[in-house]
């Protein structure tokens, strides 16, 4: 992995991961992560995505509460709506650990 762009996470996914296929029909998920901020009472709601094996370690616990630490790279990408302009930043899940699952 490159480690100039390399990003370890810890979190708990805060809804349902976001199972989805693109036009060739390779699945993909979306989710967030909730990571507490060091030192703090606060946290900040990181949107993800896997791809291919990382995708199947999400879909087979998907749910709200699974705890999670993955490692990845940053992606930015920006898409035309409505005529505006909008941008994005994820995390693309390299390498994902499911921790803890609540039961």
């Amino acid at each position: 992995m490159n480690k100039s762009n390399y990003v370890s996470l810890s979190g708990t996914l805060v809804k349902d991961a976001i199972i989805r296929k693109n036009d060739k029909g390779f699945a993909y998920v979306l989710f967030t992560l909730s990571v507490p901020r060091t030192g703090t009472k606060w946290y900040d709601y990181i949107n993800c995505i896997a791809f291919n094996e990382n995708a199947a370690i999400i879909t087979k616990s998907p749910l709200k509460g699974t705890f999670y630490h993955i490692e990845g790279r940053i992606h930015t990408s920006s898409f035309d709506k409505n005529g505006r302009k909008h941008y994005s930043t994820d995390v693309v899940a390299e390498k994902i650990e499911v921790v803890k699952q609540d039961d």
